[in-house]
């Protein structure tokens, strides 16, 4: 009982042990079983970039399915790709775990309001381990370029987008920290020093001729990419996806969506008073985090690690209880993928089993817009001391 009075859940420790535990038994999972599809894809890209053969194509010979990150991530795992599989991959996914955690750790709230988030991210982080990806790393790099948006006049907010946009091309919605900065100058400055400095960083490893068509090759890979996901509606978790699924209606256009969701998008911006309260701040973070998955046909269940984020910040910000209570058990359920685990061979006959998964975050973001063009904001507790700097 001593024990229990302690309170030992209500401690950030505790809470950053469960999501290395998690890491570590779906990192043992992957020995026990083989599956390392999703990491040989990554630490191809590194030896492929080295070699100069293309970063896009398939390679059977290794690997199910193609790479779809830019020519600068091979730099960024190739720390992993030079251990054995087996520690290469250990190490991965430790890292965008602690990572994230860490990005948690400098958002301007208190203890216990970090400690909620952690716990809310609990489900996508195991999506996120079992699949070896770099959603958690793009949504550290999305929290970071808010909350270092003024430290040292924005550099390292500036090298978080342009790492993020170079990586994975979400990282470029956090332009919008842009009207929060207060050395702007300073910040545009260093945003056109890291994009610079990115796009030569492959050329280390190999000739600039082959880094600029590799952002070509990019390019057409994320077109296609699109294409095939629109065609295969089971690989299209977002939005846009659920509603074609739910109409029948697989010719849905983008376009209508994405003008749409980014007039939405901009409402809270019109409110250039609110830029320096923090609340309304947190408001737009949250709204970044979601925009991006949730437009995006490259969506899949792992990739809302980046909104679950989201989520518990709204969370711990959100006054009314009524819409707290209901909304989260019902993402958290769905985020739980209990069609997919339950029934899987109905879940992937019926795409709309699996799409249904954004409409919970679709309804948060609007939530989040709606909270964001409020007139009135009151003060957050302990949201008024300094951001911590990584």
């Amino acid at each position: 009982m001593g024990f229990l009075r302690q309170n030992f859940y209500k401690n950030n420790r505790f809470v950053l042990s469960i999501w290395i535990l998690i890491t570590l038994i779906f990192v043992i999972d992957s020995w026990i079983t083989n599956r390392f599809n999703n990491y040989l894809i990554f630490e191809n890209v590194f030896r492929n970039l080295r070699s100069e053969q293309s970063l896009f194509a398939a390679y059977p010979n290794f690997h199910d399915d193609v790479n779809h990150y830019g020519p600068v991530f091979g730099v960024l795992i190739a720390p992993f790709a030079i251990m054995h599989n087996w520690i290469g991959l250990l190490f991965w996914n430790l890292f965008n775990c602690i990572i994230l955690f860490q990005a948690i750790q400098t958002l301007p709230l208190n203890n216990e309001k970090k400690i909620i988030i952690g716990f809310i991210a609990i489900p996508c982080l195991i999506e996120s381990m079992l699949n070896q990806q770099f959603n958690a790393g793009a949504g550290a790099l999305m929290i970071l370029s808010y909350t270092q948006i003024n430290k040292k006049q924005g550099i390292w907010s500036a090298l978080c987008i342009a790492l993020g946009t170079f990586v994975k091309l979400y990282g470029v919605v956090g332009l919008v920290f842009f009207f929060f900065s207060k050395q702007k100058k300073a910040f545009v400055g260093w945003l056109f020093f890291w994009a610079i400095f990115f796009f030569l960083l492959p050329m280390l490893f190999a000739s600039p001729h082959f880094v600029i068509h590799s952002y070509v090759d990019w390019k057409n890979s994320l077109v296609e990419k699109n294409l095939s996901n629109i065609l295969g509606a089971a690989t299209d978790i977002s939005i846009m996806g659920f509603f074609r699924q739910l109409l029948h209606y697989p010719q849905l256009s983008n376009m209508l969506f994405l003008t749409c969701g980014g007039l939405i998008f901009l409402l809270p911006f019109r409110f250039t008073n609110f830029y320096q309260n923090r609340k309304f701040q947190l408001m737009i973070l949250s709204s970044v985090l979601l925009f991006p998955v949730l437009f995006s046909t490259g969506s899949e269940d792992c990739t809302y690690i980046i909104s679950i984020t989201a989520v518990g910040i709204w969370y711990v910000i959100e006054k009314n209880r009524s819409a707290k209570n209901v909304l989260l058990p019902v993402l958290l359920f769905i985020t739980c993928n209990f069609p997919l685990l339950i029934f899987p061979v109905f879940a992937k006959a019926h795409p709309l089993s699996l799409s249904i998964l954004s409409l919970p975050y679709f309804i948060v973001w609007l939530r989040v817009i709606y909270l964001a063009t409020q007139e009135k904001y009151e003060m957050i507790e302990d949201t008024n001391a300094e951001m911590v700097t990584v």
